[in-house]
């Protein structure tokens, strides 16, 4: 791999090379929005000639003429090719396989994966257990055979020991708490009663994973109707769920915000009698935004109660949070043995295929979909996208489902596409999570917010369109397959300057198979007779003929323009706010900006666009796109009035400080 990924400022010197006197000129240079389409007989039947001609006559007043900058940042030089065009405004597009980067085979020498047993020789009969709770498990569950992570769990937490659980993921955490809960409260003399509020409270990180976890305890509860479950989380009327604490909540879910807004405002909420607490995905309520809400709720929890605190993968917060609200607690990892000495390794589910694909950003777009027609004709999938923000997610969506599930259905295949995002009405939310766990084939783009504990059937294939800010996020999206047993199938797209998160991934013990882009450019081929191609076609014409069609549908559609550009802003704005532990194998400045907005179906060039970038603020200062602030004006970064689509759209920065430009020269 090419030295400069490592070396940011190297990169930047690149862009901004040559004599000083020349550099304003650079800067300063007019270059075109857009690039003729390559020379093929091919791809000029999809247009009129005279949209694809060139003129041999001196350009008109409605054409103008341009010097083509070609910018290659991961080579770490300019290559400057100079022709003189004729091109009407707005008229022309890109190629998709021109000025890409090359990509390099990866070289990651393969780990011995750590394994998990996941299923016990034990049965839940062998166990202390109540008979009505066995029978409601095998009846109501088809449950009989306990996995290790319950074998090695339940015993613990019915002896009165509190617990810090890791076992991988779908392999039936939330049994391993819930059973010993319902077996203890069903003990109690006299009975517990409603009125007696909460006895048990269970945090989770999202709403989805809190509704999953209540439909769970209110299974087992059918045979002990006394005990009462219930759940707050935000997006529903506060009104409603304060007179369902009026009535009387025994088994409480929560996420951490609405518990302590109710906390607050809510006289008949206390947490003074709870003897079971319960932290679910620990390491991600420790993250941002939840440190100081669960330090809150212990603050305000009966000390004498017994805590478990359970997750895919634990980070040493977690193991502080531990010693702060665990008393002598068991440490059970189902893959080290009982009280391992570290947490570090994650164990994957051994019937879990992984794939990892080194794409360009011009070809993304074209790969993903190459992806879904593969496996929707050959096969049904179901599969979950993750992708990198809400305006991405709905930006996709929109975009599949006017230009690529109607192409599927005329060749046959229906292709159901869903998507869940947080910024969705709840109501929304919990109807789209349901219809799409009873589904059998769809596809679901998402945000990280159904990354975590989701237990939905049948899933075939998790795809992460967007790198994860973690390798503990990576092996939290791909447990949503390969569950409890079953197999599952993974796949990662990197671009060519994240190569190196692959080497991190090795780090962890993740093993993983590389494939090759064309390996989904090829499916294309199944569609090629929707684009009237009157000669034999590639799979590269195919590629550039759906990208044209969906820059069309986003050309023509004034909404779903909009809604690209949303896209690309939040894109461009949540790869910069990726942890700077992660800068250098997720290097922002490696970003071309230019084949970003491409991916997005974007013709207006970078520069153009920026106003679409919304402002956001990091430790109380605001990044460098804010243009809103008078304070920020001496930090703006500035980007050149106009730039090709070869251009990276980075060249801005040779305008920065006075401060930076003599770094750059002492260097």
């Amino acid at each position: 791999m090419d030295s400069n990924f490592n070396e940011p400022s190297n990169f930047m010197l690149n862009l901004t090379s040559g004599p000083p006197k020349k550099r304003k000129k650079k800067i300063d240079q007019q270059y075109s929005k857009d690039v003729p389409l390559p020379q093929s007989s091919n791809i000029q039947q999809l247009f009129p000639k005279k949209n694809t001609e060139m003129s041999p006559q001196p350009p008109k007043k409605n054409f103008q003429t341009f010097k083509q900058k070609t910018v290659h940042p991961e080579k770490g030089s300019d290559s400057t090719n100079v022709k003189q065009r004729a091109v009407p405004h707005g008229k022309a597009f890109s190629s998709l396989f021109k000025s890409n980067p090359e990509v390099h085979p990866l070289v990651v020498r393969k780990q011995s994966s750590l394994s998990e047993p996941l299923f016990s020789a034990k049965t839940f009969e062998e166990m202390n257990l109540h008979p009505h709770l066995i029978s409601c498990l095998k009846s109501r569950m088809d449950i009989v055979r306990m996995t290790k992570v319950q074998e090695n769990t339940i015993p613990v937490l019915l002896e009165g020991d509190d617990a810090l659980v890791k076992s991988c993921t779908g392999s039936g955490k939330t049994l391993a708490y819930a059973i010993p809960i319902i077996q203890k409260f069903q003990e109690m003399e006299p009975k517990i009663k409603r009125s007696d509020g909460v006895h048990a409270l269970v945090i989770t990180p999202t709403r989805e994973l809190a509704i999953q976890s209540y439909e769970t305890f209110s299974t087992l509860t059918k045979a002990f109707t006394w005990i009462v479950p219930g759940y707050l989380i935000g997006g529903e009327k506060k009104k409603s769920e304060k007179a369902r604490l009026r009535k009387g909540i025994n088994i409480l879910i929560c996420t951490p915000g609405r518990l302590l807004d109710h906390l607050d405002k809510t006289s008949c909420l206390s947490l003074e009698k709870i003897s079971w607490l319960v932290i679910d995905e620990a390491d991600k309520l420790l993250e941002e935004g939840f440190k100081d809400s669960v330090r809150r709720i212990l603050s305000k929890c009966n000390k004498e109660r017994n805590s478990v605190l359970l997750s895919a993968t634990l980070t040493k917060e977690v193991e502080n949070l531990a010693d702060m609200s665990l008393s002598d607690p068991k440490r059970i990892d189902v893959a080290s043995g009982m009280n391992p000495t570290h947490f570090e390794d994650f164990a994957i589910p051994s019937n879990l295929k992984q794939f990892l694909v080194v794409v360009p950003s011009k070809l993304r777009l074209a790969s993903l979909s190459g992806f879904i027609i593969d496996n929707c004709m050959k096969s049904s999938m179901k599969a979950l996208i993750f992708m990198s923000s809400q305006n991405t997610v709905d930006f996709h969506y929109n975009l599949f489902t006017g230009v690529l599930a109607p192409l599927l259905l005329n060749k046959g295949h229906k292709c159901k596409f869903f998507r869940l995002q947080g910024s969705m009405k709840q109501e929304e939310r919990t109807e789209i999570f349901n219809i799409f766990k009873k589904e059998k084939e769809g596809v679901l783009l998402c945000t990280d917010v159904a990354a975590r504990g989701l237990d939905l059937p049948y899933i075939d294939w998790i795809v992460q369109y967007s790198a994860p800010s973690s390798p503990e996020i990576y092996v939290h999206r791909i447990g949503r397959t390969a569950r409890i047993g079953k197999r599952g199938n993974s796949l990662l797209f990197l671009l060519p300057s994240e190569a190196k998160f692959s080497h991190l991934l090795a780090e962890h013990r993740i093993n993983f198979e590389e494939v090759t882009t064309d390996k989904f450019l090829q499916p294309l081929l199944l569609i090629s007779d929707l684009f009237n191609f009157r000669s034999k076609v590639t799979a590269e014409d195919c590629a550039t003929a759906l990208q044209t069609r969906y820059e069309k549908e986003v050309h023509e559609e004034k909404e779903l323009h909009a809604c690209a550009k949303d896209a690309f802003a939040s894109y461009i704005q949540s790869y910069a706010s990726y942890p700077k532990g992660l800068r250098h194998v997720l290097p922002f400045k490696a970003l071309h900006l230019g084949h970003v907005a491409k991916s997005f179906c974007l013709r207006e060039a970078p520069s153009n666009l920026r106003g679409s970038v919304p402002p956001k603020k990091h430790n109380g200062k605001r990044s460098g796109f804010d243009r809103s602030s008078e304070k920020s004006k001496p930090m703006k970064r500035k980007f050149q009035a106009t730039v090709s689509e070869f251009d990276s759209g980075l060249s801005f920065i040779s305008s920065g400080s006075g401060q930076q430009k003599k770094k750059r020269k002492k260097n």
